[in-house]
């Protein structure tokens, strides 16, 4: 096991130094992240007698613009058919097309679908998830499976991995590092 220097930086107050064992960087940078939650600290600051790396507290998400009504007019139609409505008299209660009702209970389906089996990659935005996707090899056939492992696999790769990859930029690195963070993960040191 290899010794690492841990500065901890609050956010007010002094600076402190504990040293820690672990396997290797990625499981220090697991331990630090959980002190990190666990106690109010800024930073840790890990040195393993050739380099520092910073774990920080990921910047608090920005709040994101209120959604619209579309899945709750979704739900509405859904609680309508549910009821055994037509769909010509919930077409009617909207003021839409029979086959716009059609679509929309679809979508809301799909949506509730998606939401209960790949909780993970929902997480995402549609940007992120996708740019993920393009750098990771998911081999399993099962999207439950291939969700339960995705946190993980992201977790292997590097701020530079994902920078790199097409579509990617400062925001969606920073959201992906704020989804790792809440799952106790963080981005591999590539070391």
């Amino acid at each position: 096991m290899q010794a690492f220097a841990f500065y901890l930086i609050p956010e007010t107050g002094e600076v402190s130094m504990n040293v820690v064992r672990a396997q290797n960087f990625d499981t220090a940078k697991v331990r630090a992240v959980a002190i990190i939650k666990r106690q109010n600290l800024r930073e840790i600051r890990l040195w393993d007698g050739h380099r520092v790396i910073g774990v920080k507290r990921p910047p608090a998400p920005r709040p994101k613009a209120p959604t619209k009504d579309v899945d709750e007019r979704s739900r509405q139609m859904l609680a309508m058919k549910a009821q055994g409505k037509p769909l010509r008299e919930i077409a009617a209660a909207f003021g839409i097309s029979i086959d716009r009702v059609r679509q929309l209970m679809a979508r809301a389906q799909l949506r509730d679908k998606m939401r209960a089996e790949q909780p993970n990659g929902v997480a995402l935005s549609t940007r992120a998830y996708y740019v993920l996707k393009n750098i990771i090899h998911e081999p399993e056939d099962d999207p439950a499976e291939r969700d339960r492992h995705f946190p993980e696999r992201v977790a292997a790769l590097t701020r530079v991995q994902v920078f790199d990859a097409p579509n990617s930029g400062n925001k969606t690195i920073d959201e992906i590092e704020a989804w790792l963070w809440e799952r106790g993960l963080s981005f591999s040191t590539g070391a």
